[in-house]
């Protein structure tokens, strides 16, 4: 459950508030990219978030299920050298990206709440060039981490996958034979009925006959 401050309450409450964007890129060997949509510095979680008004667009994130991976589009100027940089000179593909919402109360301009609303990945980059009138854009596609809950291992619960790990861990050795074990509880077990044997010739044709 999410706490929220009695201060952030009033103002959701009286609809005197306003939200940001946060966004911070954190591309291998490097200082991460902090922005956030608006002006100044804003200090948050031990991060300054430089003012980048209007320099990038987060499309609103939806929810998903069945597994489905969610992604995040965020669409940067193509003229921002911070994001060429960001391309050219670092390692940033599939390194993490976290995109959250502030809430600012109006009256007296104060952070009252941050929500991270997304956590992922960094998978692609397309640079479209200024054709046509049209701005020359970078866009930034994102995979959450919610791609995990698919992924498959080639490990089996089975004592001969175990002891490739350890030879001498037989935690696993009576894994296939418990499938079938018939475990007796608060009784004691049946014992097992045993036929008799059958006899051969002229005594055996009398038990069959009575």
């Amino acid at each position: 459950m999410r706490i929220i401050s009695s201060e952030a309450t009033d103002a959701l409450n009286s609809g005197r508030f306003g939200e940001r964007s946060l966004l911070k890129l954190s591309p291998l060997g490097d200082d991460p990219l902090a922005i956030w949509d608006d002006l100044g510095t804003l200090s948050y979680g031990g991060t300054d978030y430089v003012g980048a008004a209007g320099r990038f667009i987060v499309e609103p994130s939806t929810t998903a299920s069945a597994l489905s991976v969610r992604g995040l589009k965020i669409t940067f100027s193509g003229l921002d050298s911070e994001i060429v940089a960001l391309i050219e000179g670092v390692d940033w593909h599939q390194r993490p990206i976290l995109y959250s919402r502030a809430t600012f109360a109006i009256d007296s301009p104060q952070l009252l709440y941050v929500h991270d609303e997304f956590a992922g990945f960094m998978d692609q980059i397309k640079w479209s060039e200024a054709i046509n009138g049209q701005p020359s854009a970078l866009v930034l596609y994102c995979e959450s981490a919610s791609r995990e809950y698919a992924r498959h291992g080639s490990r089996t619960a089975s004592d001969a996958d175990q002891r490739q790990r350890d030879s001498n861990d037989g935690f696993f050795s009576f894994a296939a034979s418990a499938v079938t074990q018939t475990i007796d509880w608060g009784r004691q077990p049946e014992a097992p009925t045993t036929q008799p044997a059958k006899r051969s010739g002229f005594a055996g044709l009398l038990d069959s006959i009575f």
